[in-house]
């Protein structure tokens, strides 16, 4: 059986091939019901677009890249996961690469990309030095949208969250619980989303008149000793921030395995809440980024971008920053889950 064409989808939904074409590239200049009458019979037919013709002819491709540094992360899986699902809706490909943190594996996924004639990059950067890749795919008039981690100076979109406020917010919890030796706990400071939480973290300590602590490594697998070392002194911490999903799992594994008890010999509390998170057997009391909206906002502002016809004029609103939510649950001393209203 022949695929269906263009032609077929204009007879099928009663419109001319340029108004399916146009619906097929976007849906400029056509009515809502219009668009949903061409979308039905695409559907129907099983209509797709020959995206290696369109490239030839010199059209702009319907495939987004999208880099992020680990998919074993849950709150990096659930941002690819939104944007993906965001981009089909609008009829675009997402190209999904995993960087595992490493700068050259990044620097070849950015070079493959600019290969294939995407219609623009979603990243989240695995180090400072992707900055100069980064502005040569700008330089090449491509849009690009960093998420979550961005950098200074550089000519791109950014969707970020509420970094330090969210960290304030935990801090001040911990405060309020009557804990003054809070300890501050990650890695990868040189990533700006972390720097402002350790800043949060630093602010909300000197409010309160105390000294900030922390233990900030290379690598995560790093912490658990120095931690360990940290609670056997004679003055311990009494409470714990730790600075994102990753470096809250290996701290919780490591007090389990000395048997530290949560809350009652120590107080946690984690930035970035995780699904599992509520099922421990102490359940994790954190700060709540919105992934799947990162994931969808970053999609539309890339899109939007795009659209513009124009990739060397930035959007309207180059930069969105989203909220984040105090998740109350018990490893910060609470005994009642309630929602933080602030």
């Amino acid at each position: 059986m022949d695929r269906p064409t263009i032609g077929d989808v204009a007879r099928e939904s009663g419109v001319g091939r340029m108004t399916v074409s146009r619906v097929v590239n976007g849906g400029e200049l056509v009515s809502a019901a219009t668009a949903t009458r061409v979308r039905a019979a695409i559907r129907k037919l099983g209509y797709e677009p020959n995206e290696a013709a369109r490239m030839l002819k010199g059209r702009s491709s319907r495939t987004i890249g999208l880099i992020v540094p680990d998919l074993a992360d849950t709150f990096f899986s659930i941002c690819a996961h939104a944007v993906q699902q965001m981009a089909a809706k609008q009829g675009y490909l997402t190209l999904l690469l995993a960087s595992e943190r490493d700068r050259d594996s990044e620097a070849r996924e950015l070079a493959m990309m600019k290969s294939r004639n995407i219609a623009g990059i979603l990243i989240v950067p695995s180090s400072p030095d992707s900055v100069g890749q980064l502005q040569d795919v700008r330089a090449r008039g491509l849009p690009v949208v960093m998420l979550d981690r961005t950098f200074p100076g550089l000519d791109a979109a950014e969707v970020m969250v509420e970094n330090e406020q969210g960290a304030r917010k935990a801090v001040h919890h911990l405060l309020e619980h009557g804990h003054r030796q809070i300890l501050c706990l990650g890695y990868d400071s040189q990533f700006n989303s972390i720097g402002l939480r350790i800043e949060g973290y630093q602010k909300a300590m000197m409010q309160a008149g105390l000294k900030p602590e922390l233990f900030i490594a290379d690598e995560v697998s790093t912490i658990g000793p120095k931690l360990l070392k940290r609670l056997r002194s004679p003055k311990p911490p009494t409470a714990l921030f730790t600075l994102n999903n990753v470096t809250t799992i290996h701290v919780l594994q490591d007090l389990q395995r000395e048997s530290v008890q949560v809350p009652h010999d120590v107080a946690v509390i984690g930035f970035d809440d995780f699904e599992m998170a509520p099922l421990l057997s102490v359940p994790l009391t954190a700060v709540r980024q919105p992934a799947a909206e990162l994931g969808r906002t970053a999609t539309h502002l890339l899109l939007e971008w795009i659209r513009s016809r124009n990739t060397q004029k930035r959007p309207v609103n180059p930069r969105i920053v989203l909220p984040t939510e105090l998740i109350i649950r018990r490893s910060c001393g609470c005994e009642v889950i309630r929602r933080d209203r602030s």
